[in-house]
């Protein structure tokens, strides 16, 4: 089976083990910005903002792929998502979202490069790295 079941719960395993790659992408943020605890704020709520921006564009991201479902299943567009191709296209949407943010907030490209392409690379390399274990 590839869910935990904990009750009328049923959690697939790989959303579990995305949010434990996220988890290991903010501690190397938190360690990158220890000594610099405003501009740690200030990128924690850019990252949670980011984090309801990947979760929307990925759940309506089928009405890009498949516009034809908003007239043939209208309820499907709540229990379908964008597949694969919905994770790419949010993937992308919240990096240039991130960085849009972090130039507003006047943090410096270098500093926003060294916070986020370090940080998809953990997640992906943990989120492949362990479900190629499991």
């Amino acid at each position: 089976m590839d869910a935990i079941q904990l009750g009328p719960l049923l959690i697939k395993k790989s959303y579990l083990v995305l949010l434990f790659s996220c988890l290991l992408a903010y501690l190397y943020i938190a360690m990158y910005l220890r000594n610099k605890p405003d501009i740690l704020k200030t990128v924690e709520n850019h990252l949670t903002s980011g984090m309801l921006w990947w979760i929307v564009v990925f759940k309506f991201s089928i009405i890009i792929f498949r516009p034809s479902i908003i007239w043939t299943n209208p309820y499907g567009l709540l229990f379908f998502t964008g597949g694969t191709k919905g994770v790419y296209l949010a993937t992308i949407v919240t990096i240039l979202f991130l960085y849009w943010k972090l130039n507003q907030s006047n943090i410096h490209i270098k500093t926003s490069t060294i916070i986020i392409v370090p940080s998809v690379l953990i997640v992906i390399t943990c989120y492949y790295g362990i479900l190629a274990i499991l």
